[in-house]
């Protein structure tokens, strides 16, 4: 019964008893414990996507009570998922569309071992793939500072590349706020050294701030008589 497997798809989520804990429970249970190929038993013919079970047994497996695994399979008869045939002691609970499930049988003769390495290579390779798709699809555009010479930016972004030091958006940030609060033609300048002399960095001149200093005033002294 532990052999095998079978297919679950994501639209399950949107099933009507999908929230029912219980029932879900339950069904999902039953999908997995169901013969994969028609047995006989006692005179009884248990064909592919039955099970021969009852109420106590089915307690007894989902750890639910007996109750609440009837007042399930009264819920799944009623939106024709299982259908249900009595016998004395037992009861023969029919999934319907069971092929949906179960898929090809050729495939449950390979080792599950070996099938469950690929399924898991598989997944990790999917959610790989799904959080490189987020990651883009979440990164913001680098948003320049005001008063940025553009012209002088691409140039410098260029020179990066070409001297092969890429620029983070925190990088970038640094790079242009030594240079925004300076006029164009100041920014093309300190750009066009920094390519010139194959800097990674900008190094804007310093400005030399000149005053015109007062004339030193000397205090007078009287005289001595």
């Amino acid at each position: 019964m532990s052999q095998g497997w079978i297919k679950l798809h994501r639209q399950l989520t949107e099933w009507e008893w999908y929230d029912d804990i219980n029932t879900s429970r339950l069904y999902i249970h039953l999908l997995l414990t169901a013969n994969h190929k028609d047995n006989n038993w006692r005179g009884i013919t248990i064909k592919r996507g039955s099970r021969l079970t009852s109420l106590d047994k089915l307690s007894s497996e989902t750890s639910l009570s007996v109750s609440k695994i009837r007042t399930s399979i009264k819920k799944l008869i009623l939106t024709n998922e299982i259908a249900s045939e009595s016998h004395t002691q037992h009861t023969v609970f029919i999934i319907k569309n069971y092929e949906s499930y179960q898929g090809d049988d050729k495939q449950i003769d390979k080792p599950v071992t070996n099938e469950s390495q690929t399924d898991d290579k598989r997944i990790a390779t999917n959610n790989n793939v799904k959080k490189e798709k987020n990651v883009n699809k979440t990164k913001k555009e680098w948003v320049a500072p005001e008063n940025l010479n553009m012209k002088a930016w691409k140039e410098f972004e260029q020179h990066r590349k070409e001297i092969n030091k890429s620029m983070t958006d925190l990088s970038k940030t640094k790079a242009a706020n030594q240079i925004c609060g300076l006029s164009f033609e100041q920014q093309q300048a300190t750009v066009d050294k920094s390519i010139s002399s194959k800097w990674a960095g900008l190094f804007p001149e310093k400005q030399i701030i000149t005053t015109t200093a007062e004339p030193r005033k000397f205090k007078a002294f009287p005289k001595g008589e």
